[in-house]
């Protein structure tokens, strides 16, 4: 599913730039025009913006990618037997060989597969000789009802489009998803954040999410692309942040929690691009 950050060019209604629910009809004080429909939509893409930092300008070509996050082998039953869109258990290895086969023609840059530690076995053979296996990893405890080694991480298998400066780590710790509806398997913020990082996308490309259920990547990506484009200028993105905490540099000011990177040539900090320090 391609993502869009606006409404169809027929709607008019004013919708939440997260939920894309409607936006309520109340003034905003100050004047200023309403992004979200409430503090939990606000909150959820600060959050996200916050874990992705600083995103590099639009790359000159564009491309797309593709996500896939079907019912993992043998538990398409088990979990979403009752959704509306179930259609049984999914083909695997025709749905790698379509993925492998839209890379070859051009057709994504990318793409991503998420799937659980058991199916590797059987999945791995079938992909490329360039995928790597990512590992999400769940800091949770084991049940005192469980035997034996308890699994607390989901591998995703990824063959990137990009390799951009600087590397990113193959693994992510962040817990599951605690919002964002009660579909089994949805995947938390900071994954989002991780998982585009890890395809190599930049502002401006566009994200297919083949299983999207509740629609979190595509409205991540959306807010991402969208916010990062509009803020980020050539000048944000040659001032030098600062090494450590207890260090400045020229175009630094330091913060009890974040780094504010100004422009090389203004004081503003309405050109500012806010980075997380956690």
């Amino acid at each position: 599913m391609a993502t869009s950050d606006s409404a169809a060019p027929n709607d008019d209604r004013a919708i939440c730039a997260w939920c894309r629910s409607d936006l309520p009809t109340t003034p905003v004080a100050g004047g200023l025009r309403r992004r979200f429909c409430g503090r939990k939509c606000r909150q959820a893409a600060f959050r996200l913006r916050r874990l992705r930092g600083v995103v590099p300008a639009g790359a000159t070509q564009l491309g797309v990618f593709r996500y896939a996050d079907p019912p993992y082998p043998g538990l398409a039953s088990k979990y979403y037997r009752d959704e509306a869109s179930f259609a049984g258990e999914v083909d695997f290895p025709a749905l790698i060989a379509s993925l492998v086969d839209a890379r070859r023609t051009g057709a994504c840059l990318g793409w991503a597969l998420s799937t659980s530690a058991r199916s590797l076995r059987e999945l791995l053979p079938l992909c490329p000789a360039e995928a790597r296996v990512c590992a999400w990893v769940k800091p949770i405890n084991a049940s005192p009802r469980t035997y034996g080694l308890h699994n607390t991480w989901e591998p995703v298998i990824v063959v990137p489009g990009r390799r951009l400066r600087p590397g990113k780590r193959d693994w992510l710790r962040a817990m599951p998803a605690r919002m964002e509806g009660s579909l089994p398997g949805r995947k938390p913020i900071a994954f989002c954040a991780w998982l585009f990082e890890l395809l190599g996308m930049l502002p401006g490309d566009t994200i297919e999410d083949l299983y999207p259920g509740t629609g979190i990547v595509s409205r991540a990506w959306a807010e991402l692309s969208s916010r990062s484009s509009a803020t980020t200028s050539p000048e944000v993105l040659k001032a030098t942040p600062c090494r450590s905490p207890r260090r400045t540099t020229a175009g630094c000011r330091r913060g009890p929690r974040r780094r504010v990177l100004e422009s090389a040539t203004t004081s503003s900090v309405d050109v500012a691009t806010v980075v997380n320090l956690e």
